[in-house]
């Protein structure tokens, strides 16, 4: 989820845990700790598609290591407000806005290693965009206003609470969206007849009601999109061949490993000279017209030799032209088609 969202709801948690006690402070302290898994980042960068891959959403995101983290957190900031707020208080507010981090994230695709050490798998529910203005901007006026507010005032109670109640509410929209959204698609396969052996749905960006749906088998790939306001309008599907012999031919063996763990199989490899090309997909297209892949696909990594050691690299579509406009308009014709 984007830092936006946790910082807001980490405000509305802080606020209403401790705001009648520490006023406005309790926000601040709430978005830290709402945002403090994500300090990952500070070490793993996004630059180095290795460190990124396996560190990102790793150990700052399992709800076993941030249950030993709110312990110290908790304790740091009993002592800044000089004992005014008793410790269990400071560490329900920590546990609470770790764990939510860490929940919320799970909704997205992106994969949260929420058991860690006890296993790698990386969770992912496909309910919610990683960027959804619909469900962030509300909360976000609703904090806002209700801070405006003094610490007793009912106003704020009610409007910070209002914040919370709808989170709550869109997140459980999301998932009956999530469930309509599976329907769709796989009496689209049906229809289709496109061979799988497994599928998935998730929201395009900033939004709820564009979905798309990618199946896969062991050689052939297929995405399409549909709109929860015209969800009897037939998908249009595109595959691609995956060429997946290229990842088992593949001598580096454990960079490969790491792609198809981070895909969750979903993958396109394309030979490039004395590079292989690794699609990692599930993050969907950027649009639905363009063909070729290096122009719609958000990520690609790139594996090759320099001198005798094996590098990743990762490239990402260009935004040299792109056009905000153009884009949310785009994207606003396809929510309504």
């Amino acid at each position: 989820m984007d830092s936006l969202t946790h910082i807001v709801l980490g405000a509305a948690i802080g606020d209403t845990l401790l705001g009648k006690k520490i006023g406005r402070k309790a926000a601040l302290v709430g978005a830290f700790a709402k945002t403090f898994p994500d300090f990952d980042l500070l070490y793993t960068g996004i630059n180095d598609p290795r460190l990124y891959i396996c560190d990102h959403r790793g150990h700052t995101h399992s709800l076993f290591w941030e249950f030993i983290y709110a312990f110290p957190l908790a304790y740091i900031f009993f002592l800044l407000f000089k004992k005014k707020v008793a410790y269990k208080e400071w560490f329900l507010l920590f546990i609470v806005c770790l764990w939510g981090h860490s929940l919320l994230d799970t909704c997205t695709n992106f994969g949260t290693r929420l058991l860690l050490p006890f296993t790698t798998y990386a969770f992912s529910w496909n309910n919610l965009a990683i960027v959804d203005l619909l469900y962030t901007l509300p909360m976000l006026l609703l904090v806002i206003g209700g801070l405006v507010y003094k610490n007793d005032s009912k106003n704020r109670d009610v409007l910070i609470r209002s914040s919370l109640v709808y989170c709550g509410l869109y997140l459980g929209f999301t998932f009956l969206n999530k469930a309509v959204a599976n329907n769709v698609v796989e009496k689209s396969l049906k229809a289709n007849a496109i061979p799988y052996t497994h599928y998935f749905t998730n929201p395009t960006m900033l939004n709820n009601i564009l979905w798309y749906g990618m199946a896969a088998n062991d050689s052939v790939l297929s995405v399409g999109e549909f709109t929860l306001l015209n969800k009897d309008k037939p998908m249009q599907w595109y595959s691609y061949k995956r060429n997946t012999q290229l990842l088992d031919l593949f001598p580096d063996t454990a960079d490969i490993k790491l792609l198809k763990w981070y895909s969750k199989d979903y993958t396109i490899s394309r030979a490039n000279g004395d590079t292989l090309d690794v699609y990692c997909v599930k993050f969907g297209r950027t649009n639905m017209i363009e063909t070729e892949m290096e122009k719609t696909f958000i990520m690609c990594y790139k594996l090759y030799q320099k001198d005798g050691v094996w590098q990743m690299g990762m490239t990402q579509p260009s935004t040299e032209s792109a056009n905000l406009k153009v884009g949310v308009k785009d994207l606003w014709g396809r929510i309504l088609h």
